[in-house]
């Protein structure tokens, strides 16, 4: 039977990197869907708008929930979470204090920010709380400034991991990952469909149009 101790490894590192990444992802895909230009939102009303607004409520509350999981407690001696927490409190950082100590100083102001979206998990994710459900009062909300100032505490966190663990030469920088979301190709393609009915619809246009592709 595999045994895992308390102590952090490498494949802790990995793995808890690869949930930040596709945490990110969830992220990226709200950004590009969801922020931005008036234009954009009123394209996604205009074509779907029940559609748009219950995925724009999904990615939320599943990036609420996976903050929430990597912001827990470490767990007890006998079941431990991999989360912030455990990797402060179980990280061998003996011989660059300096580098534990800013460990601390990020685990903590991650830990502000949790406080801020946690009533929502606690009450509208996790679990459908009576009260709150009566009171029907937004839980949870928070300012883009605090959103950034996570994602940069936990970039931070994460290459301090990185270099101690996997790679001491690593320069993984979770916000400068490319690619993470391919929304972008949605609304390009949404964008076009719209140009394309808006020109079938003007039919002296589409006749020129067709004489056009057919003499070529």
């Amino acid at each position: 039977m595999c045994q895992i101790t308390s102590k952090v490894s490498k494949n802790d590192v990995e793995a808890f990197n690869g949930f930040c990444v596709s945490l990110r992802a969830l992220w990226r895909h709200h950004q590009i869907l969801f922020e931005g230009t008036d234009l954009k939102c009123e394209l996604l009303q205009s074509i779907s708008p029940k559609f748009f607004h219950d995925i724009c409520e999904m990615l939320l509350q599943n990036l609420i929930l996976r903050i929430c999981q990597i912001t827990d407690p470490e767990g007890s001696t006998e079941r431990k979470n991999l989360t912030v927490k455990f990797l402060v409190n179980n990280s061998d950082f003996s011989t660059a204090l300096a580098e534990a100590d800013e460990l601390k100083r990020l685990s903590d102001s991650m830990h502000v920010f949790r406080k801020k979206i946690e009533p929502a998990r606690n009450k509208y994710i996790g679990h459908l709380d009576r009260k709150s459900v009566h009171l029907d009062q937004p839980l949870g909300a928070s300012e883009p400034s605090e959103w950034n100032q996570f994602w940069l505490d936990l970039q931070d966190f994460l290459r301090i991991m990185q270099r101690r663990y996997v790679d001491p030469n690593g320069h993984f920088e979770l916000n400068d990952i490319d690619n993470l979301s391919d929304a972008d190709n949605l609304v390009k393609a949404l964008k076009e469909s719209t140009y394309f009915c808006a020109l079938l619809d003007d039919k002296e246009t589409t006749k020129k149009s067709a004489d056009v592709a057919f003499k070529s």
